[in-house]
């Protein structure tokens, strides 16, 4: 799991940097609000750690940002130094996941944070062999299968997962690493034009490339791929 740790105290921010990745996840430190922000378009994350005050955009104003303006769905933990009622009944209203109070017990926080993660899948899992519409796209898992303007498409068994999960993770910035490991299950070097091959052919066959009139599957240069819905107005 890759976690954002939003957070100004150096050693703290440490501290919970080298307990997640002890526990076999990937985090990365921000120390203000507007840099986190600035990453958000190029950067995939699973789960975000919100200290409450942080120079420039506090951790309560990125919160709001992320669910209101940016309709991320990815569980926030926020960090306080007081255990006052308004504050953490206001962050959670605003969409938090959880909380913790400082100074954080790393045992407690890893708990919560795996508590977290946990309900997050079980809400987000997706059902295996049932049928899912996005965009006005049909996904017919059994058989591979995508129907949109009143025709069906026929995908490979990697092409379906590809665009499936591409379709799923709609406006999301997605590494190809990411990609590589939900469909092949493997980073190998040798998949990446493999990648590229399969995003040239569902662009193709799904009608999400440049023209695309309800969703374009673009390149985020030198990070991944992005599928981003379209507007009329576009």
């Amino acid at each position: 799991m890759r976690v954002a740790i939003l957070e100004d105290e150096a050693t703290l921010a440490e501290e919970v940097k080298d307990c997640l990745e002890k526990n076999g996840h990937i985090a990365k430190i921000f120390t203000d609000g507007e840099s986190l922000l600035r990453a958000l378009p190029r950067e995939t994350f699973d789960l975000f750690i919100l200290d409450w005050n942080v120079p420039k955009i506090n951790g309560f104003d990125v919160l709001s940002r992320m669910r209101k303006n940016l309709a991320m769905t990815e569980p926030i933990v926020f960090l306080t130094s007081t255990d006052d009622e308004s504050e953490i009944v206001a962050a959670l209203e605003a969409g938090a996941d959880d909380y913790c109070i400082k100074p954080i017990r790393l045992r407690e926080f890893l708990a919560r944070i795996c508590s977290v993660q946990r309900r997050t899948q079980k809400t987000n899992a997706p059902v295996v062999g049932r049928e899912k519409e996005i965009l006005g796209y049909r996904f017919h898992p059994t058989a591979n299968l995508v129907r949109f303007d009143d025709q069906d498409v026929a995908l490979t068994e990697k092409e379906f997962a590809l665009a499936s999960f591409l379709f799923s993770e709609l406006d999301r910035p997605l590494s190809r690493n990411r990609l590589l490991i939900e469909v092949w299950g493997s980073t190998g070097s040798e998949l990446s034009r493999t990648l590229d091959v399969h995003i040239a052919w569902i662009r193709k066959k799904l009608h999400i490339g440049a023209t695309g009139s309800r969703a374009r599957l673009v390149a985020v240069y030198g990070y991944g791929y992005r599928l981003m819905q379209t507007f009329p107005e576009e």
